[in-house]
């Protein structure tokens, strides 16, 4: 706080006695050899009282500034940290740290692991260009995020696969949103640069338990994924 933040002034008494011992010097007829060290002592106050009136405005800059470079420091660090562990496209979470969510989901929870891509995704690329599949995916998470769950995680795990942590203890439950969201993207029009898109997902699904370990759940969702792209694309397989 400065000197006179708010209307308060923080050496307001000292300088009212300053005033005082000054007019007090200015009517008294004092000896000089009295006079001189009173007025010296008067003047060496003064500008102590300057100084220290200086000294409190650096210290209020400073702390400004280093106020202003902390907050730009944690909205750096808050920053990073959303990008260590999001994926820079869409937004959902990256291979790593989805990684990291389910084998910590695994030492403790039953919850179904849900597995999709886009059936004929290369296709878009190649008809329409890379800008037409970005945008594709990035709308496609969004639809997907807006139909999770709060505690359902979305990840990204490359390409146009990903992988939902759908934190549900029941197999129907977990096929029911898988269908769900199947129907749901299949009914959509995606609106992609100069054309819309229509898409479908396939889909693997395996429940897991505490104790398993994630190569496996992995390898089993993907086996199931790839049977539903042997039996046509645009189904729902859960693991054997």
């Amino acid at each position: 706080m400065t000197p006179e933040a708010d209307g308060f002034k923080l050496f307001e008494a000292e300088e009212s006695l300053l005033a005082r011992i000054a007019g007090l010097l200015e009517r008294q007829a004092l000896p000089p050899e009295v006079e001189a060290p009173c007025t010296e002592l008067l003047d060496a106050y003064k500008k102590l009282l300057r100084e220290t009136q200086q000294l409190i405005r650096f210290s209020d800059r400073r702390e400004r500034e280093l106020n202003r470079l902390n907050r730009k420091l944690e909205q750096l660090t808050s920053c990073l940290a959303y990008q260590a562990e999001h994926d820079p496209l869409t937004g959902a979470y990256n291979k790593g740290a989805t990684t990291r969510m389910i084998e910590a989901a695994l030492s403790s929870e039953t919850f179904g692991l849900l597995m999709f891509d886009i059936d004929f995704f290369k296709q878009v690329n190649d008809q329409h260009g890379h800008p037409s599949g970005d945008k594709l995916l990035q709308d496609l998470v969004d639809l997907v995020q807006d139909t999770l769950e709060p505690d359902d995680r979305l990840g990204r795990f490359g390409g146009e696969e990903f992988i939902i942590l759908l934190r549900q203890p029941a197999l129907p439950a977990c096929r029911d949103f898988a269908e769900r969201l199947r129907r749901r993207v299949a009914e959509n029009w995606f609106e992609c640069p100069q054309v819309s898109l229509r898409i479908t997902l396939s889909f693997g699904l395996v429940m897991c338990h505490p104790g398993d370990d994630f190569a496996t759940v992995y390898r089993l969702a993907d086996q199931a994924l790839y049977r539903a792209k042997h039996k046509g694309r645009n189904r729902v397989e859960v693991a054997e």
